[in-house]
């Protein structure tokens, strides 16, 4: 039934887990985008935000993949992202940009994948 939805789980758990690296207090933040800066200026408005995209995607990843499964990927993909964040974003490499051909790509390949073998 849902058959192309790892990308959509995968970018929207980034997104949450963004929206709470945003509010830090320590880590090393970019200002360079507005969403950035509103995230860093609103905190509370942010952590919200990040907790609604982060359930939104552990409930996609359970609809999609079964409870156990599904609870298993969404924290493996949280870590996952999590990690690559806190590495690479003091880096300056995160831009939107990147991120949307990230996810293009990625929707491309998911949706392409299926009738690879036919």
């Amino acid at each position: 039934m849902y058959q192309n939805m790892t990308t959509l789980i995968v970018v929207i758990t980034f997104l949450g887990f963004y929206a709470f690296y945003n509010t830090s207090r320590r880590a090393v933040l970019s200002k360079s985008l507005r969403i950035e800066k509103w995230l860093q200026v609103h905190t509370a408005e942010s952590k919200i935000a990040g907790s609604c995209m982060l359930f939104a995607g552990l409930s996609l990843s359970v609809l999609y993949y079964g409870t156990g499964a599904g609870i298993f990927a969404f924290f493996v993909i949280l870590m996952t992202l999590g990690s690559l964040v806190v590495i690479v974003s003091p880096l300056k490499f995160i831009n939107y940009r990147g991120v949307l051909v990230i996810a293009i790509l990625s929707f491309v390949v998911e949706l392409i994948l299926p009738y690879a073998g036919q």
